[in-house]
């Protein structure tokens, strides 16, 4: 329907069959992508394992062709009438129970991209369980009595979801209520033809396969699997890989797969006889290693287990009826698996466990066909699905000091209780609002505030409204809200007393109001209700004493503050009685606050940022002004992000330094952006800066480092000139180009003799297999990282200090990740382990080479530059 497309792009069963065969151009698993936030899923970054040659495109994009290929392909009839196009017809897309309201969002925005613009959300299992309703006759609909509960076992390609639906009475008439829906599991057919291709490899002897070998193995066991698990399976299905290169022929692989060994892989990984008591297994899985964030526990009955064990009533966890949904189901054997595992947790004695079967008229196409029929009953008015969301949703307050009492637990084994404000209650139908009229809360404005969300699915009782001392244990972390809010009636006001109002939209997003007291003003916020924090399996779980300690140094004396504050203040504006030296002011600091500025915690940190910001226009009195506020600054705000409100100072550091402030008043002082000292404090917050801002920076530094038409008449002096470059090697969130483009530029410094010391820590920050904070889109291509390794392999350190970067450097460049669309190959790999064995560096350096390893804190300082504040707590964005 478009021959004039300058792009083919083939969707669908075609595309999926030749995909096999031409490795690594291949787009899968889109949808899981989609809800992966490990990376930014709206650059180009699919297929995972594609050569760097390949163009990519985002999870987004993607998406959005799905979507249009279905739409032109509606619309490709000539007779169509205008009003009759897929643009203008009510469309309901299916989405994971348990996509988290990211993915949901980005679902509508893929479909606003494809044209479509009435578009309503619906969980795949609820979609499924419209089917079974709509395409069946009465009496098997009549099955399901009032008091009877199904349970909609889900596993499709890419995740698996576990939902309750109970048959209720209403009127005379039966309905439906959705009671519960599991957690987000990245779990499905795709990870069983993961196992399947790990299994299968180890047969090709000390063959080792690169991504887009592994890839072709992985669709070649897809394709053995559907065969084998057939209705008349061969004896056998033949495996055979491609070589690669001049080997394409004489590399081949081949091997076969017979039943009995894919029922060994499937039932013992995924369909394992488990307990009822059983919980998911924590630690590493071994299906990392595509990217994507899969469970690290395979076995689909152990997390059903869980989920049916940790209902908040206990006989809401036997199911009188299951209904089977989604592709893996397709095969009777894993049905009939799944229901032996199950039978043993509900047999009492004498009496045998048999639930109900619900059949659909086809497990591929049921989520499709109950869609349509839940839009059509939409359409005309009828009952559908209730229960309204299935989990609670708590905002935490602060009481008042009078409210509060001391206690002498232990907070380790005993966590303090958490005070929280029950904002909708579960099963709240979806678009209803509530207005909280008590209690009266005090809001502050025109400053960053912090709203940490929680939710429950294990405190059914709570009402809105109601102020609560929650254990932990029954709380799930959700992403906070933190934002600054403006308004306020009166010039300079700060806090106003509100109340709240919040409802939760179809699609799964809490939205919370603000209102104030006095007057019709309100402040909308929107929290993301489905990305959980923590794991939860560890939900019931003390926190560890580390962690614990973290929190504790935190706490630092005011008066030691605000003498600090006093300090700052005197410097920068030359009045009051603390006056100190630029030069001197560090060590003052150290004095007033009892403790070397390594040891100031990340909270004391960010607080002298505070008044730092203050005196911000003042930095300029003179240069050595102005280099003390770079220097404090950047320290006090490094690594950029770990603390809630960071963003924020991040911003206002942005905006303070490329806005207009009092000169410099010595002559011949550089411009503001100018000067090592500035690119040192860009350098420590640089984690903290959003892609567009980093690119900004990076364009201040493309003259000097790249060259160009815009290449400055003067030359920077050596030493500003090594911090523009680690600088820019910190910039993460850099495109790939860019990142392959300073490698290249940086290496030709290995020709000079000495060697300038900033090279070698750039390139291990460039060329690092796992980034401190940037997302796994941004990681250097292995083969572009090869080129590199090969320059400086025959690298001879000069002294200790030589020795010892160029070791870290290697070990950064060539560690492995698990990922084998990051890791270089594995003859770079021996030739690095071969070169650090001879150098006299740590023991862990050479082991992160051979195996997969977490950094340690050393590590991560080292590669920082510096060390980090105490108590810092990253979360890799």
């Amino acid at each position: 329907w478009n021959p004039d497309a300058k792009e083919i792009v083939i969707v669908g069963e075609f595309a999926r069959q030749h995909g096999a065969r031409i490795p690594g151009r291949l787009i899968s698993s889109a949808k899981s992508w989609l809800c992966h936030a490990g990376v930014d899923r709206t650059q180009p970054l699919l297929p995972w394992n594609a050569p760097p040659d390949v163009v990519r495109l985002s999870p987004l994009e993607v998406s959005t062709r799905y979507l249009r290929h279905m739409v032109d392909a509606w619309n490709h009839t000539p007779t169509r009438p205008a009003d009759e196009r897929m643009e203008e017809q009510t469309i309901v897309l299916t989405v994971p129970a348990s996509f988290d309201d990211v993915a949901r969002s980005l679902t509508l925005e893929a479909a606003q991209l494809a044209g479509l613009k009435h578009v309503t959300l619906l969980e795949e299992p609820q979609a499924a369980f419209y089917c079974w309703l709509g395409m069946n006759p009465p009496q098997e609909v009549g099955r399901l009595r009032p008091g009877m509960r199904c349970l909609v076992v889900d596993v499709g390609g890419g995740t698996s979801d576990f939902s309750v639906i109970r048959c209720a009475e209403e009127q005379g008439e039966i309905t439906f209520v959705r009671e519960s829906i599991g957690d987000h599991l990245l779990l499905g057919g795709d990870n069983m033809d993961l196992a399947l291709a790990k299994a299968l490899e180890g047969r090709f002897g000390s063959a080792k396969l690169d991504a887009a070998q592994f890839g072709a193995l992985v669709q070649a066991c897809r394709a053995a699997k559907e065969a084998l698990l057939s209705k008349t399976p061969p004896a056998e299905v033949p495996i055979t890989i491609m070589g690669r290169g001049r080997s394409i022929i004489g590399g081949t692989l081949s091997t076969t797969l017979k039943p009995d060994e894919l029922r060994q892989i499937l039932f013992e990984g995924f369909f394992p006889q488990v307990d009822f008591a059983s919980e998911p297994r924590r630690g590493r899985g071994a299906l990392h290693e595509m990217g994507l964030p899969y469970v690290n526990d395979p076995a689909i009955t152990r997390h059903l287990a869980a989920f049916l064990h940790h209902q908040r009533d206990p006989a809401d966890r036997k199911p009188d009826a299951i209904l089977f949904n989604g592709g893996v189901f397709q095969p009777q054997v894993l049905r009939e698996r799944l229901i032996a595992t199950m039978r043993p947790w509900y047999t009492a004695q004498g009496e045998s466990w048999e639930p109900l079967i619900l059949a659909s008229p086809s497990l591929d196409l049921a989520v499709a066909w109950g869609a349509a029929y839940c839009g059509w009953l939409k359409h005309i008015g009828g009952r559908r699905i209730g229960g309204g969301i299935p989990r609670s949703y708590y905002v935490a307050v602060e009481r008042p000091p009078e409210a509060t009492t001391e206690t002498t637990t232990s907070p380790v084994q005993s966590p303090p209780r958490q005070t929280v404000l029950c904002v909708i209650p579960r099963h709240q139908p979806e678009g209803t609002e509530i207005a909280l009229a008590q209690p009266q809360l005090e809001l502050a404005l025109g400053q960053p505030v912090l709203f940490p969300l929680y939710t429950s699915t294990v405190r059914g009782e709570d009402q809105a409204g109601y102020v609560l001392e929650v254990s932990p244990d029954q709380l799930m972390e959700l992403p906070p809200l933190h934002t600054v809010l403006r308004g306020g009636k009166r010039s300079g006001t700060k806090r106003v007393p509100v109340t709240l109002a919040s409802r939760c939209t179809e699609i799964g997003t809490l939205e919370l109001f603000c209102v104030a007291a006095e007057g019709e003003q309100r402040w909308r916020l929107e929290f993301n209700v489905r990305d959980v924090l923590r794991d939860p399996s560890s939900r019931s779980k003390p926190l560890p004493e580390d962690a614990e300690q973290a929190s504790l140094v935190d706490v630092w004396p005011e008066a030691q503050v605000q003498a600090a504050a006093s300090l700052i203040r005197g410097t920068f504006t030359a009045t009051g009685d603390n006056v100190v030296p630029p030069t001197e002011l560090p060590k003052a600091l150290d004095a007033a606050l009892e403790a070397p500025r390594n040891d100031w915690p990340t909270g004391l940190c960010r607080r002298l940022w505070d008044f730092l910001a203050e005196v911000a226009e003042e930095r300029g009195r003179s240069a050595a002004h102005l280099v003390r506020w770079y220097h404090l600054a950047g320290f006090c705000l490094r690594p950029g992000f770990g603390d809630p409100l960071d963003r924020y100072r991040i911003e206002a550091l942005w905006k303070l330094v490329n806005a207009p402030f009092r000169a410099v008043a010595t002559p011949g002082v550089k411009a503001l952006e100018s000067g090592a000292d500035a690119w040192i404090m860009w350098r420590r917050v640089a984690g903290g800066l959003n892609t567009p801002l980093q690119q900004t920076l990076f364009n201040r530094l493309r003259p000097v480092l790249l060259g160009g038409k815009n290449k400055p008449a003067v030359k920077p002096n050596n030493n500003e000139l090594a911090e523009m470059w680690r600088a820019a090697a910190s910039l993460e969130r850099l495109d790939l180009k860019t990142k392959e483009a300073l490698g290249a530029e940086v290496l030709k410094y290995t020709r000079k003799e000495p060697m300038p010391t900033f090279v070698l820590w750039s390139l291990t920050r460039l060329g690092a297999r796992r980034l401190l904070y940037g997302p796994m889109n941004a990681v250097v291509h292995p083969e572009v990282v090869q080129g590199w390794l090969e320059t400086i392999l025959d690298f001879e350190p000069r002294n200790e200090h030589d020795e010892s970067a160029f070791g870290f450097c290697l070990a950064q460049l060539a560690r492995r990740t698990g990922l084998r669309a990051l890791d270089i190959e594995d003859s770079f790999r021996k030739s690095v382990s071969t070169v650090l064995h001879g150098l006299k560096v740590p023991d862990e350096w050479k082991q992160m080479v051979e195996e997969v390893r977490d950094e340690a804190q050393e590590d991560r300082n080292r590669l920082f530059g510096e060390n980090l504040p105490i108590g810092l707590r990253l979360v890799r964005s």
